[in-house]
């Protein structure tokens, strides 16, 4: 049996009220549909890939305009027609990019409104158990059940009477469910059911006893989920906040002696080279911010002073030449002093540097070779005066000590291959709080592994010798076999009926 719907005409401010509902309906379904932020958080992911693959700019460059801009243009011009493009959506500053800090507040939001729709279903899922042993209706009546999903509803007769249809009904139920309840309430009789009483000449009484049996799945389930997009507002929410918060110092590789600093940050890095014994060269990053200060080796690794990161680690390949008397005899071309040591850097194979001796009119060029497999030489040649041809040519590979012939005496300067230091400083909220959101997340996604259900099942007396059947759920699969068990026991009882005749 179903029950019958009137036609009804509805006024122009009913339909426009009709239209607006339907319109806002349309658009919170799209906040809470879960492929609204796969698509966002994809194009996030493309955002993360220029952060990782591209080069980003250096953070003390934000507040030079004009050093900005020609960084960006010298940038993008290495990337031909794709620069213009990739410099436009922000790919090399992603962290401050109008483009991505867009997307990363539209996620926060549909994981907002995705937390609270699912905090919302497992609610009422929950609920579904209380709703069980209501009686708001007349018997033979749907109980009212409320889900933030749609509801599949059927009605009509069974050949038996309402214990035994509730009893197949939570037989065929304990396949699937986790948990399956059974109740009988006294509910009023409904005009329907005394009508059709009457016509059988049968007076029931006022209330009646109504048969029920909930089989649910997927409590636990329903009440993880919301956990998986509440991790992805956390963490969407930490990278905001580095986003908005966070400043970076990226200085150019350092040399031996060399010294960068950042006022945003009050961070200052110097390449210094320790000589714990005679003999022995130990180069160290001495960082400083504030009275703070310490010493870092040349090898991969951070260190953190006052809420500011420092990472560190080897650069390019560097030659350090010094004297060994510590006569400052040494100097690049142009300088007028000299010094005892300095710190040359090679950034890629084939470039080169010049170093002179102007007390002896000595010139050096000194060119990075590629090693291959092994770590770097430098091929250095000597020359004398005005004269174009070396007058002395060697390779350096590894520390060595080496006589430069001068129209005096031989030099005895030190050849130390070292490399440069590359520094990045920047200040950025407590990072641990990205495990708890992945945390978060996979415990949510456990959630997912299977839809939670239910399945209510009502029955009442009916004439003769049947009964009303009304059965709810979420899963028309789970709705449509319990109908085919009921269409089973009506063929039982009329071969039963069939034999008895």
């Amino acid at each position: 049996m179903q029950p019958q719907r009137g036609d009804r005409s509805s006024s122009p401010a009913e339909g426009q009220q009709d239209l607006v509902a339907g319109w806002l309906d349309g658009l919170w379904r799209t906040f809470v549909e879960p492929r609204s932020l796969a698509v966002v958080g994809s194009l996030l992911m493309l955002f993360a890939l220029f952060g990782v693959l591209l080069p980003q700019m250096p953070g003390q460059l934000r507040s030079e305009a004009l050093a900005a801009d020609r960084w960006l243009t010298a940038t993008a011009e290495g990337y031909g027609a794709f620069g213009g493009v990739l410099r436009r959506l922000g790919a090399f500053d992603v962290l401050h990019s109008p483009w991505f800090l867009g997307l990363l507040w539209i996620a926060f939001f549909l994981s907002l409104m995705q937390i609270a729709h699912l905090v919302w279903g497992a609610f009422l899922f929950l609920r579904v158990l209380k709703t069980f042993e209501d009686v708001g209706g007349s018997c033979g009546e749907a109980v009212r059940v409320v889900l933030p999903e749609r509801i599949f509803r059927w009605r009509g007769t069974a050949s038996t009477s309402a214990p035994l249809v509730v009893e197949a009904c939570k037989a065929q139920m304990q396949h699937w469910a986790e948990r399956v309840e059974r109740r009988t309430v006294h509910a009023p009789i409904s005009a329907l059911q005394a009508e059709a009483f009457a016509s059988c000449g049968v007076t029931l009484p006022r209330e009646v006893q109504e048969e029920r049996a909930l089989g649910v799945r997927g409590r636990l389930e329903s009440a993880l989920r919301p956990l998986l997009p509440a991790g992805m507002a956390l963490a969407l929410a930490v990278v905001g906040w580095r986003s908005l918060t966070g400043s970076s110092f990226l200085p150019a590789a350092l040399l031996p002696g060399e010294r960068a600093s950042d006022a945003v940050l009050g961070v200052t890095v110097e390449y210094r080279l320790l000589f714990p014994k005679p003999g022995v060269v130990g180069p160290a990053l001495q960082v400083s911010k504030g009275e703070t200060l310490r010493l870092l080796p040349l090898a991969p690794g951070s260190v953190e002073l006052d809420g500011v990161v420092v990472d560190v680690r080897p650069g390019a390949p560097a030659l350090l030449v010094r004297t060994l008397d510590d006569a400052p005899l040494l100097a690049r071309p142009g300088q007028s002093f000299g010094a005892n040591e300095v710190g040359l850097g090679f950034l890629h194979p084939g470039s080169e540097q010049a170093l002179v001796m102007p007390r002896y009119g000595v010139g050096m060029r000194i060119i990075r070779q590629d090693g291959g497999m092994s770590d770097d030489a430098f091929l250095v040649e000597v020359f004398q005066g005005e004269d174009e041809t070396p007058m002395q040519r060697f390779t350096i590979a590894e520390s060595e000590v080496v006589a430069i012939k001068t129209t005096e005496q031989p030099i005895l300067l030190a050849f130390v291959p070292i490399a440069m230091f590359q520094v990045h400083a920047y200040t950025a909220p407590p990072l641990w709080l990205l495990f708890p959101a992945l945390l978060l997340m996979l415990v949510g996604a456990y959630g997912f592994r299977r839809s939670a259900a239910f399945v209510l099942v009502q029955a009442g007396p009916w004439p003769i010798d049947r009964s009303i059947v009304v059965l709810q759920s979420n899963r028309p699969a789970l709705l449509a076999a319990l109908r085919e068990r009921l269409d089973q026991i009506g063929e039982a009882g009329k071969e039963q009926e069939s034999g008895r005749g």
